[in-house]
């Protein structure tokens, strides 16, 4: 009797057990999860190349488990591919995800070319299911083709604006050979590529389209972080090159012409060059011709000139405020030999350190109507270099931190340029004239009054 009694209480407590364990589940239909976004969105993704690694979290945010019926991509010939708690699948099924609890999502993208200019949207969707009911996150990204380059130059050639040209490796301009980059060309270099030029290279960008040279990472996370590629440079072979309208950021060395004697000139204009772990721009005895630059954050200079050679800048700004690693180095700095000489005009030249210039000698150096972040010592060592410069005043800039270095409507650099110095170049870095007041500002930006 006692035996069968066990039994009976036995039993009735599985069952309870059982009812019990099937209560910790959420079984309402119209539960929902929520999510850590709606929408997971790539960057413009490289056709040829993988992705980054997105993430996407589902919360259960009830004080019962939930039994997930599947986790799977809506379209069968996506591009796009999901871990589901450490599972690669793109179907992965009965999932138990414990009360206040939450399970990771991770995304990847490849995608093949289909030879076409345009970029195109690439969407699909991660579909959750439990309890009968349907839940979406949407994936998108942006695909484009790319011209991919992993050979030196060695014919006549021209890139255009038509789709990105992105370089594997380093690569070489053959002497006696031009490489011609038309307006609106993005040029994108893996780490460790650059160019280097024993010919010609000519940059022919336009204020509507300018060309543009960076890192082909562009995520967010690498937007404005130097070293990523290696730079571009120019030997004693290379010949006159014409460079302007530009953008030139995020890389180890920006600009590096080194000559062993005097070269054919460089003409610079209408260049942003930023985000260098080295220098902006690097001159060795080759004359260089330049106006309307924005030079900016750069781990050693914004702008080393050397040697035997002719310097003449006009209407540019030069800021510092590199924070990645000490900087010892003043944010421009010259040092001459032979005939050459230094002139800058109507430009601004500042940055965290006291003082931002290191000329020598100081009598082939002339300076004009220039504001400087300079030292009372140098001031009066450099004082027969300076006309019309402006020492240690803010010039105000718009908003560093938005990288706008444009003028406030206090900045003492409005209207201190020479106007003698423009009759060739009365627009500014944005495509403002100078010429509609008293005179030029000082700086690559004119200050234009909003009504």
């Amino acid at each position: 009797m006692f035996s069968i009694r066990l039994l009976f209480f036995f039993l009735i407590s599985i069952s309870i057990l059982s009812c019990d364990k099937e209560d910790d589940f959420v079984s309402d239909p119209n539960f929902k999860f929520t999510f850590s976004r709606d929408t997971v969105s790539f960057d413009t993704l490289f056709t040829g190349f993988g992705s980054t690694t997105k993430q996407l979290k589902i919360y259960n945010p009830t004080s019962k488990a939930v039994k997930i019926s599947s986790v799977h991509l809506n379209n069968s010939e996506t591009p796009y591919r999901i871990n589901v708690n450490g599972i690669q699948s793109n179907l992965v099924q009965n999932i138990e995800l414990r009360a206040k609890d939450s399970l990771y999502v991770f995304v990847e993208v490849s995608l093949s070319s289909k030879d076409e200019d345009a970029p195109r949207l690439l969407k699909d969707e991660i579909v959750i299911e439990a309890n009968g009911n349907v839940q979406r996150v949407t994936l998108e990204t942006f695909a484009q083709d790319v011209h991919v380059i992993d050979e030196d130059i060695a014919e006549q050639t021209i890139w255009s604006g038509n789709r990105p040209y992105v370089l594997l490796t380093p690569i070489w301009i053959a002497e006696g050979i031009e490489l011609s980059i038309q307006e609106g060309a993005k040029v994108y270099f893996k780490k460790d590529a650059g160019i280097h030029v024993k010919g010609k290279l000519s940059v022919n960008g336009t204020f509507e389209l300018p060309v543009y040279f960076g890192s082909t990472r562009l995520e967010e996370l690498y937007e404005n972080a130097p070293g990523q590629w290696d730079g571009i440079y120019f030997y004693d072979e290379s010949a006159s090159s014409v460079l302007e309208h530009f953008l030139l950021e995020n890389g180890i060395n920006g600009l590096s012409f080194d000559s062993t004697t005097a070269n054919i000139p460089i003409n610079l204009s209408y260049a942003l060059i930023r985000n260098f772990s080295q220098n902006g721009i690097s001159v060795k005895n080759t004359d260089l011709i330049a106006h309307d630059l924005l030079l900016t954050n750069c781990g050693q200079k914004c702008l080393s000139l050397e040697g035997d050679a002719v310097y003449e800048i006009y209407q540019s700004t030069f800021y510092n405020s590199w924070s990645f690693s000490p900087r010892t180095d003043p944010t421009l700095f010259y040092q001459g030999t032979g005939e050459g000489d230094l002139k800058i005009s109507n430009s601004i030249i500042w940055g965290a350190r006291n003082n931002e210039l290191e000329v020598e000698p100081l009598n082939k150096t002339q300076i004009g109507n220039t504001l400087l972040k300079l030292g009372g010592t140098s001031q009066l060592d450099y004082a027969a270099i300076f006309e019309n410069c402006i020492f240690n005043e803010n010039p105000l800039f718009t908003d560093i931190d938005e990288l706008n270095f444009g003028l406030q409507a206090e900045s003492p650099a409005i209207n201190k340029g020479n106007v003698e110095l423009n009759k060739d170049n009365w627009l500014d870095l944005n495509a403002n004239r100078r010429d509609q007041d008293d005179a030029p500002d000082m700086g690559a930006y004119e200050y234009i009054e909003m009504n």
